[in-house]
């Protein structure tokens, strides 16, 4: 039974980035400014240059047109409005992610992560009313509404695999959620493209409704089929139960839940590494996610259902290591961490924003974009590297460890 909540935790994060990074890809046909038609021929990519099209002209006004690319987007937002949209989402997730770590970890994580993704199916479904509507503050709103609920998430999975995961497997499990991810972003990046210029409902409104549909599907499952704790599954079997409370570290036989130690958790070294790691690793996918759309349009006049497949592997050793250093905090750890971290989910949109608006020399801006985000992530691996640990703390090691072949109490 741990496989099926395992594969459904995948899924969760693919529905929960395909609710989260669909604006970014939509917001592209939904905008119609375009930082292009108001820059030099000689600083961006033209596709046509290079075709043998008959209506392809060297006038610099429409040479670098694309049929994709063309600002015929509903609402008038520039680069900078783009970014305060897009960027607003982390404003609400980053206030409760100790929260529902906490609140994963005391009462069960199956609700809270089935919550956040329940709230991100209606915020999904309402965008296109929302953003037609013309209240600007409202599509606001609901952006920080949807990040205070996806915030609940990944602790909660975090919470969860504490409970399922047997310690032999704790690795493999905590990596799922970040294939999920993953899959989700580049599933979503490739079908919101698409839809954004083939969908129904005028284009890019689709994008949200086939968003909400495919996650309305997981949430079903989700609540038929998981439970926050194996004892309490009416499916699982007797061999398997007793096999992951035999080989999980256990916080003993007593009920009574110790208190975080929280003084030594936020002055522990490893900790801040893993802060300041989270956070350089964060600003290059938050680049790539919320960004890279625009990029590929503004620069290459590249169309985004053909252009978002180029995608790296941004998450490492910060992915599995809090579960190392902590096994019965991990989800109040990991929430302290990526509260610090998703700063970047406001600061990198609004950052790059500036820059590329600073001049109308598009590629070059771009390029300093670039320049800027490599030495924030080397930065980021160095501190890791001089004082990182994937070694379980000092203050972890109250928790009583299973004896090999005794069942533990849960």
């Amino acid at each position: 039974m741990r496989y099926v909540v395992a594969g459904l935790v995948l899924f969760a994060t693919l529905n929960l980035y395909m609710c989260r990074i669909n604006l970014s890809i939509a917001i592209v046909a939904m905008s119609r400014f375009n930082k292009t038609s108001h820059s030099s021929g000689s600083d961006v990519c033209d596709t046509n240059a290079y075709t043998t099209d008959p209506n392809n002209s060297t006038n610099s006004t429409t040479a670098y047109q694309s049929p994709h690319t063309e600002p015929t987007g509903e609402f008038d937002w520039d680069e900078k409005t783009q970014g305060m949209i897009l960027g607003t989402f982390f404003y609400g997730y980053i206030l409760f992610q100790v929260v529902g770590g906490r609140l994963s970890e005391m009462f069960g994580a199956k609700w809270l992560c089935g919550g956040g993704i329940a709230v991100s199916i209606v915020v999904n479904a309402l965008t296109p009313i929302i953003a037609r509507s013309g209240q600007y503050w409202l599509l606001l709103a609901s952006r920080v509404v949807l990040g205070v609920f996806q915030s609940f998430v990944f602790p909660s999975i975090y919470a969860l695999f504490s409970k399922w995961a047997p310690d032999s497997e704790r690795s493999t499990c905590l990596a799922i959620p970040y294939v999920g991810a993953n899959i989700g972003s580049v599933a979503t990046t490739a079908l919101s493209g698409y839809l954004s210029e083939h969908g129904f409902a005028g284009g890019w409104p689709s994008v949200f409704y086939v968003s909400a549909i495919l996650a309305t599907v997981w949430l079903v499952l989700w609540v038929i089929l998981v439970r926050s704790e194996p004892k309490d599954h009416p499916w699982i079997a007797r061999e398997e139960l007793h096999y992951i409370q035999a080989n999980i570290a256990s916080s003993g036989k007593g009920s009574t839940k110790p208190p975080v130690p929280w003084m030594k958790i936020f002055t522990s070294i490893p900790v801040i590494a893993v802060v300041v790691v989270k956070f350089t690793v964060n600003w290059n996918c938050i680049l790539l996610l919320l960004k890279l759309p625009s990029y590929f349009s503004s620069v290459f006049k590249y169309p985004v259902s053909k252009g978002m497949f180029l995608f790296g592997c941004y998450s490492g050793g910060d992915v599995p290591v809090v579960a190392d250093m902590t096994n019965k905090y991990s989800a109040t750890v990991f929430g302290i961490t990526n509260t610090v971290a998703f700063t970047a989910g406001f600061i990198t949109p609004m950052v790059i924003g500036l820059i590329v608006q600073a001049s109308d020399e598009v590629r070059r801006q771009w390029g300093y974009v670039f320049w800027m985000s490599a030495a924030i992530n080397a930065f980021g691996g160095l501190v890791f590297i001089v004082f990182g640990s994937a070694q379980q703390q000092e203050w972890d090691k109250h928790t009583t460890q299973p004896e090999p072949g005794v069942v533990s109490n849960m």
